[in-house]
C-alpha cells in the first residue's frame, strides 16, 4: 500500500471540518472516544470544541521493522480517561 502524505495544514484543516459538521449535525454528545495514536490529535481538538471529556482506546496493527508491516489490529481492554485537573476529587472519593 503506497504511503498517503497529508501536510500539518490539511490536517488540521481536516479537523475543523469534522468539528464544524458534527455541530451542524446537532448530534448530542457526552463524551469523546478517540483511538490512540493517530486519533489522539483529534479527540484532543474536538473534546476542546465541544467542552466534553476525552477518553483514549489503545489499539495496535503494525508491527516488524520500522512498524510497517500490518498485521491483526488489537485494542487495549479498557478506556483511559483525561482528567481535566489533576488532584482533582473522584466522585465517590471524597
Amino acid at each position: 500500500m503506497p504511503e498517503l502524505y497529508v501536510s500539518w495544514s490539511d490536517y488540521h484543516r481536516l479537523i475543523e471540518q469534522l468539528a464544524a459538521q458534527i455541530y451542524q449535525s446537532g448530534w448530542e454528545f457526552n463524551q469523546i472516544v478517540c483511538i490512540a495514536k493517530g486519533g489522539l490529535r483529534v479527540g484532543d481538538t474536538l473534546c476542546r470544541l465541544f467542552d466534553q471529556p476525552l477518553a483514549v482506546l489503545s489499539a495496535a496493527s503494525y508491527r516488524g521493522e520500522g512498524n510497517r508491516v500490518r498485521g491483526r489490529i488489537i485494542f487495549s481492554e479498557h478506556l483511559s480517561m483525561v482528567a481535566t485537573e489533576l488532584g482533582g476529587s473522584h466522585p465517590g472519593r471524597g
